[in-house]
């Protein structure tokens, strides 16, 4: 279950999305319920499937009204090179009112022809920021042998990230840690994003997938006349310092 929200002013729009995943003769097939739960209505909703670099677009509604549901089914054939479990995003597009663009994003994993658990895990630290701000993964290995992954930050296309595609070497028995580095690039204040830092390996045999779900809330910027609190505090502090020598000397 996957629950977006995004505010706007007084209104906001509110999607609970549910989604039934099977994969079957070759076709992974997804089965796609949004209801909209906020109090305005949602606008051009449309339902894409991703899985590696190639994507699927879904029928599109025009409007969702409030406790509208919009349903689509998706089928998409991949082509795979090893058994295992491989990973797929659910991206919900949609607008409000005035246009503006929003979209709500799934993580999951599908199995192609012969399940495999990854021996490692990820813990994504969420973070808040307003412009530009970073998400710390951590990776931890439980297996007997080091394992060489390579690790991307999915986010919703309000966002950017700098530096996806990070190759990480995570030691038997230990841990390996990346800081990924993210930028808004159209999200509004009082948004909350789901992102997900996806990890993948593989030996010889099988295609491993490991996803760690985390959170990045846009705040409104602390500015005062376009510069940030600290460095106006930095300036306040030295204009005191300044003063109080000034009398100081004047004194004497």
């Amino acid at each position: 279950m996957l629950v977006f929200s995004s505010l706007a002013a007084a209104s906001y729009i509110s999607l609970n999305t549910s989604v039934n995943t099977k994969f079957e003769n070759g076709v992974l097939k997804l089965s796609v319920g949004t209801v909209n739960k906020g109090d305005e209505s949602a606008y051009n909703v449309q339902a894409e499937l991703k899985v590696g670099e190639k994507s699927v677009l879904a029928e599109k509604r025009n409007e969702l009204p409030i406790d509208g549901a919009y349903q689509a089914d998706v089928t998409f054939k991949p082509i795979l090179k090893k058994p295992g479990t491989y990973p797929m995003f659910l991206i919900i597009h949609y607008t409000d009112a005035n246009q503006y663009p929003f979209s709500a994003l799934n993580a999951q994993t599908f199995i192609y022809q012969k399940e495999a658990v990854a021996p490692i895990f990820g813990q994504l630290k969420s973070t808040s920021f307003s412009k530009e701000g970073s998400l710390q993964l951590v990776l931890k290995n439980l297996g007997d042998n080091a394992i060489e992954t390579k690790t991307s930050i999915v986010a919703p296309r309000e966002l950017s990230v700098l530096n996806s595609g990070e190759e990480m070497m995570v030691p038997s028995k230990g841990e390996a840690a990346a800081s990924f580095n993210i930028k808004n690039f159209s999200a509004l204040a009082g948004s909350t994003y789901q992102v997900f830092a996806v990890s993948e390996s593989e030996d010889n045999e099988l295609h491993y997938t490991s996803i760690a779900p985390g959170t990045i809330k846009i705040v409104a910027a602390q500015e005062v006349f376009g510069l940030g609190y600290p460095l106006v505090f930095t300036l306040l502090a030295l204009l005191i310092i300044v003063f109080i020598g000034t009398q100081f000397i004047n004194r004497k």
